[in-house]
């Protein structure tokens, strides 16, 4: 349990040894040395409040055997991915409104031009995307300093 962003935040993982599927992971889904599985459940609610107001649950697989890992380095493994999905893609949908763009053609040209803009805006220590999109397009002499 933890409390972030005002909110108290509870985690419960469960694991199961998915050995005795691999084969059928394997044939229906494609899914090779499915090892294990499980399910996270996440609750929040505020402080001063006694019932949980949101519930979420995912359902996840891996190729880790289940003896070589534990809930917590799970859990830690999941909230690493989190935050690479919201420090990326997060970025792209809001920011940069990628997933409303029409240039389906020209898509992976813009995305790597995207990704260049992101990464200087990261390398120059920026807290949040928008401020630093705004502060380089402000000067212009400023930003093409940053690509060369």
């Amino acid at each position: 349990m933890n409390k972030n962003h005002g909110r108290i935040e509870c985690r419960e993982v469960w694991l199961v040894d998915s050995q005795e599927m691999e084969a059928y992971l394997d044939q229906d889904f494609g899914w090779r040395a499915v090892r294990l599985s499980g399910r996270i459940r996440r609750s929040r609610r505020w402080p001063g409040s006694t019932q949980w107001e949101q519930q979420e649950t995912y359902t996840w697989v891996s190729s880790l055997p289940l003896n070589s890992t534990s809930a917590p380095q799970i859990s830690r493994h999941l909230r690493q991915h989190w935050t690479i999905e919201n420090g990326v893609f997060w970025v792209r949908d809001v920011t940069y409104a990628e997933d409303r763009l029409q240039g389906r053609k020209i898509g992976p040209c813009l995305s790597i031009f995207r990704n260049v803009a992101i990464n200087i805006i990261r390398n120059q220590d920026y807290p949040f995307i928008p401020d630093g999109w705004r502060d380089i397009a402000s000067m212009s002499d400023h930003g093409l300093h940053l690509l060369l």
